[in-house]
């Protein structure tokens, strides 16, 4: 018997409490039409719903295809996630995680395109919708160009593609990961930090994955001022990391969350128009990156006036 083919493209996939979603993702990796065989490969961190028995089906109906891993006790989002790309064999590697899905069946198909036409990228990404309460809608303005090249610098300053979107070279990670990558909230955004290391990232103008928004997500189960300092922290720690290459820029990015964030975390309404005060040139240089309009009303009109408002 011929040996076969081997898998060009492992589909990364974590999921933890995903029954209501999760056939969905793999149905629309399922449907991919390519020229090579490609690997989903799954992720599940001791989910208590029907996820396993979910996954369970799928993977015994496509046998070779389909490398299911549950993972008893669970390891935590960051050591699933980084435990499931080890468990990744393909050349290349694409993410959708459980809850998310893909919506153009040629997507794998023009990522390792690029990627094989242009050695000197180590990922490729898109543009997205997402999808909340039903309405589906395109995320940001479509781009000028049909691919994009983005740097470290500028992925900082604007994340604007999301990981249902990302597609890289296996050999482009790095080994190992470090210690402190365990911890951080943001692990989709510092992937893209350390891939931007090893070579250029091109963000193709075709919307061809789905990130739906519900309760679930890291954005909805903490709080701002967690959110704000875990990600500051670790901007600072891959300051270092990175030999302070990228220090001036990451610089702006921590003093921008610093001034977003502050309006959402604990305390008197003075103390965070003071805080506005002494931060107003930066939010001059920056205004439409730190919400203009929108983050001055949120700084001077209280809360409380705010949410009857919008009620």
């Amino acid at each position: 018997m011929p040996n076969q083919e081997p898998v060009k493209v492992s589909v990364w996939m974590i999921a933890y409490n995903q029954q209501d979603f999760i056939a969905r993702a793999i149905e629309s990796i399922l449907n991919q039409k390519t020229t090579f065989p490609f690997e989903i490969v799954i992720g599940d961190d001791n989910s208590k719903d029907d996820t396993e028995k979910i996954c369970k089906h799928y993977a015994e109906k496509f046998p070779g295809k389909i490398k299911y891993y549950r993972r008893e006790p669970n390891l935590g989002m960051m050591p699933n996630l980084i435990a499931t790309l080890a468990n990744c064999d393909g050349k290349y590697i694409a993410m959708c995680e459980g809850d998310d899905f893909w919506t153009d069946e040629n997507k794998l198909q023009y990522q390792t395109d690029f990627l094989e036409a242009h050695p000197d990228y180590s990922l490729c990404c898109h543009t997205h919708f997402v999808l909340a309460k039903n309405k589906m809608t395109p995320v940001h303005e479509d781009l000028l160009q049909d691919v994009v090249t983005v740097s470290t610098e500028q992925y900082l300053l604007h994340p604007f593609f999301h990981t249902s979107s990302y597609f890289f070279r296996n050999d482009t990670q790095p080994k190992p990961y470090p210690d402190w990558y365990n911890h951080v909230l943001a692990g989709d955004h510092f992937l893209v930090l350390f891939l931007s290391m090893k070579g250029k990232i091109g963000c193709l103008n075709k919307r061809m994955s789905v990130f739906r928004n519900h309760g679930s997500s890291v954005s909805f189960t903490r709080t701002a001022k967690e959110i704000k300092q875990n990600f500051v922290h670790h901007l600072q720690v891959f300051d270092q990391y990175s030999g302070l290459k990228f220090h001036k820029t990451i610089q702006r990015v921590i003093h921008k969350w610093n001034l977003v964030y502050k309006v959402y975390e604990p305390g008197g309404y003075f103390e965070k128009v003071l805080f506005f005060f002494k931060n107003i040139g930066f939010y001059s240089r920056n205004f439409t990156d730190v919400g203009g309009l929108k983050l001055l009303i949120k700084y001077f009109v209280p809360g409380s006036i705010l949410r009857r408002v919008k009620n």
